[in-house]
C-alpha cells in the first residue's frame, strides 16, 4: 500500500523537524508533502496557502488503496471543522487513510460518524494542550529574563561597593543595598578579598 506523508508549518508544539522526525521513526519513506506558511497565512487560518496539501489530494482515478501518515491531527487542517472534514473527506475520495501518529488514529476511507466526531475531537484537544505548553514556555522564559534583568542590575549596584574594606562596608549592607543573597554576589563577583587587593592596588597606582 503507497504510503504518503505530510507536514505542515505553524502547528503550535510541532515545529516541522519534530514532524519529520516521528514520520520518519514511523518508517515512512514515501513522498513527502511539506507546506511552508508565511505569518499572514498562519494568522489568517488561510487554507489557500495550503499547496502541497492540495496536491496530495487531488482527485484521482486510481482505484489502489493508500495511507496519508502525520505526525499529529493537528497538521493536516486548520481547524477541526470545515478544514478537517473536507481534507478527510477528499482523502476518503482517493481511497486514503489517515494516520495521526501522535493521537494513534486510522481514519479509512467512508469513515462514520463515530472516527470523524474522535478525530475532530483529538485536533482540539492537541490545539488546547499545545497552547498550554506554548504559554507554559512563554511565561517561564518571561520570568527567566526579568529575573536575569533583576540580577544584572542588582550585581551592577554591588560591583563598586565589593572591592571597599570590609569594616567599611559590610557584606550585609551590600547585600541589603542590593537586595540580592550574599550567596549570589560571592557567585558573581568572587571573592571579597580579591576584590579589595585590586582595589587597593588601583587606588596606590593612581597616588
Amino acid at each position: 500500500m503507497r504510503e504518503r506523508g505530510y507536514v505542515r508549518e505553524g502547528v503550535v508544539g510541532w515545529p516541522v523537524e519534530r514532524q519529520i522526525e516521528a514520520l520518519a521513526e514511523a518508517g515512512i519513506t514515501g513522498p513527502l508533502y511539506h507546506d511552508k506558511m508565511s505569518r499572514a497565512d498562519k494568522r489568517g487560518r488561510r487554507t489557500s496557502a495550503l499547496i502541497e496539501r492540495e496536491a496530495m489530494l487531488r482527485p484521482t482515478n486510481r482505484q489502489a488503496p493508500e495511507i496519508i501518515v502525520v505526525a499529529t491531527i493537528r497538521a493536516l487542517a486548520l481547524n477541526s471543522g470545515p478544514d478537517l472534514l473536507g481534507t478527510l473527506k477528499a482523502a476518503g475520495e482517493r481511497h486514503a487513510t489517515v494516520r495521526a501518529l501522535a493521537e494513534g488514529l486510522e481514519i479509512p476511507p467512508g469513515a462514520g460518524i463515530d472516527v470523524i466526531t474522535t478525530a475532530a475531537l483529538a485536533w482540539e484537544k492537541g490545539r488546547r494542550g499545545d497552547q498550554t505548553v506554548d504559554a507554559r514556555t512563554k511565561g517561564a522564559a518571561a520570568a527567566a529574563a526579568r529575573a536575569a534583568e533583576r540580577r544584572a542590575k542588582a550585581i551592577a549596584i554591588a560591583r563598586p561597593l565589593w572591592g571597599l574594606p570590609s569594616e567599611e562596608m559590610p557584606s550585609a549592607e551590600i547585600e541589603r543595598r542590593a537586595g540580592i543573597s550574599i550567596t549570589t554576589l560571592y557567585r558573581e563577583l568572587g571573592r571579597r578579598t580579591a576584590a579589595q587587593r585590586r582595589a587597593d592596588r588601583k587606588e596606590r597606582n593612581h597616588v
